[in-house]
């Protein structure tokens, strides 16, 4: 018989900034007031809800932020659809930063820090 991995699951804490629910709430009111969409804006919302639950779960599996680069590696970016919710993993805690289109100029990104 083989060895079985047994990995822990390492606890982290969760900080999210003001800022990630202003920008998911501007999202979901664009995609339902402007697009008039008002069932995709709740699928959206939901999507980038469940996507920043998931990072909680595993922080370290998602890729550096290619537009916030650190020596340390601690911005990273998780992805749903063309919106990336940008976190920063700094010891035990993850801080959840904004939400962001990944269309946006690079630029954007780095005021982030």
């Amino acid at each position: 018989m083989g060895k079985e991995k047994t990995r822990d699951i390492e606890s982290y804490g969760l900080i999210i900034s003001k800022k990630y629910f202003v920008d998911l709430e501007q999202i979901v009111d664009y995609i339902e007031y402007v697009k008039l969409q008002p069932l995709n804006a709740i699928k959206v919302g939901d999507g980038i809800q469940n996507t920043m639950n998931k990072i909680v779960l595993s922080p370290t599996i998602y890729a550096e932020c290619e537009n916030i680069l650190t020596k340390s590696k601690i911005y990273r970016e998780a992805v749903y659809k063309t919106w990336r919710i940008i976190f920063k993993i700094k010891g035990e805690t993850i801080m959840i930063l904004s939400v962001i289109s990944g269309k946006r100029k690079p630029s954007n990104f780095r005021k982030l820090k």
